[in-house]
């Protein structure tokens, strides 16, 4: 396992409709490893993030995996999501990188259904830890292999 090896398998995800923009914003947190061996099992190539030997198009190898694994429906109707960006605090955590991405032209927001399987076809173990803000109201849920999809109306 190596230098990489870690016995917890979690993801963070936070999902904000900002208002003023019009968008639903997503910020995502994941470790390398599993990132990675979730794109490779998937059909995809090894992205060696952050490193001299990157995968050219890595950022499109993880988004096809975000958006495979992380399905929103708005108002009952399925939504894209886009590329923002990705980064990582290589002085405080090697592990880890934030993946940002975004739904744009979201007027309201009156129901919203999400799917999350980040990484569970890596780990039988994986939990998925979503927290969302819209409408003035907060919720946080707690996915995983057996609990995949939660609903929230307004």
């Amino acid at each position: 396992m190596g230098a990489n090896f870690h016995p917890i398998h979690l993801s963070v995800c936070e999902v904000n409709y900002n208002e003023s923009t019009k968008g639903v914003e997503i910020a995502l947190k994941v470790f390398f490893d599993d990132l990675e061996e979730g794109v490779v099992l998937n059909g995809g190539p090894q992205l060696h993030l952050f490193t001299d030997k990157e995968e050219v198009k890595s950022d499109e190898w993880i988004l096809k995996y975000l958006q495979e694994k992380l399905l929103l429906k708005i108002n009952s109707k399925d939504v894209t999501l886009n590329w923002v960006g990705k980064e990582t605090d290589e002085k405080r955590d090697i592990q880890s990188l934030w993946i940002y991405l975004e739904v744009p032209n979201v007027k309201k927001v009156k129901d919203l259904e999400i799917k999350n399987t980040i990484l569970c076809d890596v780990h039988q173990d994986q939990r998925n830890m979503l927290h969302l803000k819209c409408n003035g109201k907060k919720v946080s849920w707690l996915f995983d292999i057996e609990k995949i999809s939660e609903t929230i109306h307004w």
